[in-house]
C-alpha cells in the first residue's frame, strides 16, 4: 500500500498595514499584509494544517506576528 504525503506553504499578500518606521532597518513605509498557511496534502487532498498572520517589511523582509482578529481589523 502508497500513501502520499506532502507539505506545501502557500504565502498571499492581503493589503498593506499602514506607515511604520522597521526598527531592524530603519526603512519607512508601508507594511505588507500576509497570511501563509501550511497544508498537509494526503492522498491529492489539501488539509490547512496550520495560518499565520503578519506584517512585513518591504525593505529587510523583517516580521511581526498578528492574530487573525488584528489581521483582519486592518484590512
Amino acid at each position: 500500500m502508497f500513501f502520499f504525503i506532502g507539505m506545501h506553504t502557500t504565502r498571499k499578500e492581503c493589503g498593506v498595514e499602514g506607515y511604520h518606521t522597521c526598527t531592524r532597518c530603519g526603512h519607512v513605509g508601508d507594511w505588507k499584509l500576509i497570511k501563509e498557511t501550511t497544508w498537509l496534502i494526503l492522498l491529492l487532498i489539501p488539509i490547512p494544517v496550520r495560518v499565520r498572520y503578519y506584517s512585513m517589511c518591504e525593505g529587510c523582509g523583517g516580521t511581526a506576528e498578528m492574530t487573525k482578529e488584528e489581521f483582519y481589523g486592518k484590512h
